[in-house]
Formats: C-alpha cells, sequence, structure tokens
C-alpha cells in the first residue's frame, strides 16, 4: 500500500447572497464565518453566490491564511457565476463554463424565460491544485423553488443537462496527470431526486454524506410546513484505495452570536468538510 503523505480538505458553503432572505446583510455573517475558517483544518473553500466584487474582495481580505484564489470576472467585475474558491497552497488552471444554453422543457413562458435567464448566470468553476494531481470543480446549478423532486417535474430537464454539462467539463478539465476530482457545491437538488443518480453518475462520484444524508438547508428558514433536505454535495472521484476520505464535517450548524450584535445562522445552507488522504507516486 502507498504511504500517505498528505491529504486535502476542503469546505464548501452558498454564502447566502440573494436578493431577499431573513438574515443579516452577508458581509456581517461573512466576517464571522471567515473568522471560523480560518481556524478550520481545511485547504481549500468553495463559495458559491458571491454575486458582487465587493464582497469578494471582503471575503479575500477575511480569509489571509488562503491567499490564492480561483475565479473568472463577470461582465460587473464580480465572479462569474457567483462561484470563488480562496486556498492555502497554490492553483493553476482556472476555468469557467455558464450554463448558458440549458432551458427548462416545461412550463409557461415567464417560467421558461426565467429559468433560461438563470442558466446563463450560473455555471461550474474548475481549477487545478498545484502539484497535488488533483482538479477541483466549484457548482451552482439552478434552484427548484417548487420543492418538487418527483420524476418529471418541471425543471428536471433543465436540472439534468446543468448536470451533464458538468460532468463534461469536469472531463475536460483533467490533465494528463489528473488522479483526484473534487466536486462541491450547491446543486439545488434533493439526495431522494430523481436526478440524484445523475449527480452521481451512475457510480462514478463518492458521496461520503450519503450514509448520514442531513439537510444542507436549514429548515427555520423555510417556510412553515416546508422540509429541508440535502441539497448540496461534495463529491469525490478517484482510486478509493488510493484517494480515501478520512474525514468529514459540517460547519455553521447552529445560530451564532455575531460581534456586530445579535444571534443568527450564517447562512441558509449549512457548510460540508472532507479531508482525501494523497498518496506519494
Amino acid at each position: 500500500m502507498a504511504t500517505r503523505i498528505g491529504s486535502i480538505g476542503l469546505a464548501s458553503l452558498n454564502v447566502c447572497c440573494g436578493l431577499s432572505n431573513p438574515l443579516p446583510p452577508v458581509k456581517e455573517r461573512a466576517a464571522e464565518f471567515c473568522r471560523r475558517l480560518e481556524r478550520a483544518d481545511v485547504d481549500i473553500v468553495n463559495f458559491q453566490e458571491v454575486w458582487t466584487s465587493g464582497l469578494h474582495g471582503f471575503l479575500r481580505r477575511h480569509l489571509p491564511s488562503f491567499p490564492f484564489a480561483a475565479r473568472r470576472t463577470g461582465a460587473l467585475g464580480q465572479p462569474a457565476g457567483g462561484l470563488v474558491s480562496f486556498s492555502r497552497t497554490p492553483l493553476r488552471a482556472v476555468g469557467y463554463v455558464s450554463f448558458r444554453g440549458t432551458k427548462p422543457q416545461v412550463g409557461g413562458p415567464l417560467f421558461r424565460a426565467s429559468l433560461a435567464l438563470s442558466s446563463r448566470l450560473q455555471g461550474v468553476l474548475t481549477f487545478e491544485v498545484s502539484g497535488r494531481r488533483t482538479v477541483v470543480g466549484n457548482v451552482h446549478l439552478t434552484a427548484n423553488r417548487d420543492g418538487d423532486w418527483s420524476a418529471g417535474n418541471r425543471h428536471e430537464a433543465l436540472q439534468a443537462a446543468q448536470l451533464r454539462r458538468v460532468r463534461q467539463v469536469l472531463r475536460e478539465a483533467r490533465g494528463g496527470d489528473t488522479e483526484l476530482v473534487i466536486a462541491s457545491g450547491d446543486f439545488n437538488l434533493s439526495s431522494g431526486s430523481a436526478l440524484y443518480q445523475e449527480v452521481l453518475d451512475t457510480g462514478a462520484w463518492r458521496d461520503p454524506f450519503a450514509a448520514a444524508d442531513l439537510p444542507t438547508f436549514h429548515a427555520e428558514l423555510l417556510p412553515a410546513g416546508a422540509s429541508a433536505y440535502r441539497v448540496d454535495y461534495l463529491l469525490v472521484q478517484g482510486d478509493p484505495d488510493r484517494y480515501p476520505v478520512i474525514g468529514t464535517d459540517r460547519l455553521f450548524t447552529e445560530p451564532v452570536a455575531l460581534r456586530s450584535g445579535g444571534t443568527t445562522f450564517l447562512s441558509d445552507h449549512v457548510a460540508q468538510v472532507a479531508r482525501v488522504a494523497v498518496p506519494r507516486g
């Protein structure tokens, strides 16, 4: 068996920077979750919903031990797709592909038009971890706001097309020496949905959070009577003997006191963390 000489720890969090939510302003919450990430045993953080250049700069200033960043710049200077990743180790070969062109196949004209627009604004960010034979994907799919995960729901064709694009982009991001691929983000579909096996690509990906299957969205922030589901994923692709997952964790599961005052969840989502062992040779 190969001697273990290291590992890669990755965290993933949707920071909740939407147009409307019941939480305090994102920078107030970000100051606290960045402070906690600075102390966390992680090497890379994948963020979703970083929709402004100002928020990107704020995160960068508040994560001084993560000096390396991956993003592509959108038309207004924001991270394309709202996706940005910070790392304690050098990164290279950064790429971004939007979901432009993926469309729903059913529903009224307004529904189809709004989701086609969302598709243009979301996508997948990819990068290589220098010297580690590793590619990372940071993903954000268009939301299924109906909460209907049954086969044939009106979001299914759109999300299936976006999953196919994610797989294609990650295949193309692999280098000749790539042995490990980690993909994480807000997939916006339930682990109980008809598309969950599409997320796993019929077993090509390992899902280290599958056994517990705990929700990644805070039920307290949903409308009365709605149920919370696991809609975020942190997936691993690579030889499980050479690249075993050696630890998992969940961060920001409870409300915390902010230094600016008040107690709140730090996002509407829970952060997932996994550490993958990296062998020699």
